[in-house]
């Protein structure tokens, strides 16, 4: 068994990333989208920039989500599409037992 304690805390980063609602509405409008400017974030979810960015700097310390400059903004995206099968997959068991 592997008991590499950087690899678990690595997961743990994962983990935390996701325990947050905006982070998790940010993932999921990442899922919906190839890739998104905050602009068009700040936007969908009707929160402060500041926040926002937060929330994104978090996303991309985890290695959830990357972004690439276009003109003035960054444009985020998700890294593997395994994260949105998570988001699709979370939002189906909580649809199920609601």
């Amino acid at each position: 068994m592997d008991m590499n304690e950087n690899k678990y805390e690595i997961m743990a980063e994962i983990f935390k990333a996701f325990a947050d609602p905006t982070r998790l509405m940010i993932l999921k409008l990442l899922s919906e989208n190839e890739s998104m400017c905050v602009c068009k974030i700040i936007e969908e979810l009707k929160k402060p920039q500041p926040t926002i960015s937060h929330h994104l700097n978090i996303l991309k310390k985890s290695g959830l989500i990357r972004a690439r400059k276009k003109g003035t903004w960054n444009h985020y995206y998700i890294v593997d599409p395994k994260i949105k099968y998570i988001i699709s997959t979370m939002e189906n068991v909580i649809g199920e037992n609601k």
